[in-house]
């Protein structure tokens, strides 16, 4: 029996295989040859990058996760000042990942790119799973806390 799909449910999969063939090594395959058209990409992906290789700017990602934020709660959160969190908050907005609104006197920030997270999701797991095969590798995995003695 054949099922029929809705147009939502097209588009969705259309959205996905346009997005596997945005793949970083399908557009390199298929552009790599042509001068000058593979650098403007790597650069726009290294910038990307760039904006998530700060420790504050993780942590400002993670209390994001759960929701909608006001600049000083987020400062509060993160345990930075006001003028660091604003700073980065600056650059992450700029950058695409979140969004701003103004209520009041108050600024809230909310993720505007949920593929920020998930690419944050993809390496913590992979940062997990190498923890954890290093600690196999030492002995640390069978490691039994309720066996120490109280100090």
């Amino acid at each position: 029996m054949v099922m029929e799909q809705s147009g939502e449910q097209n588009g969705a999969l259309a959205h996905q295989k346009e997005e596997q063939d945005f793949s970083l090594h399908h557009w390199y395959d298929r552009h790599h040859d042509e001068q000058g058209t593979f650098e403007p990409l790597l650069e726009h992906i290294a910038t990307r990058f760039r904006l998530l290789g700060d420790p504050l700017r993780l942590k400002l990602l993670a209390v994001l996760a759960s929701g909608e934020r006001s600049a000083g709660e987020l400062a509060t959160l993160v345990g930075a000042s006001q003028p660091n969190v604003s700073k980065h908050l600056t650059a992450l907005t700029q950058g695409g990942m979140i969004s701003r609104r103004k209520a009041g006197t108050n600024i809230y920030y909310i993720i505007a790119d949920e593929s920020v997270l998930a690419l944050c999701d993809v390496v913590c797991a992979s940062v997990r799973r190498k923890f954890a095969a290093q600690a196999r590798e030492l002995g640390m995995d069978t490691y039994d806390r309720s066996q120490e003695t109280p100090s």
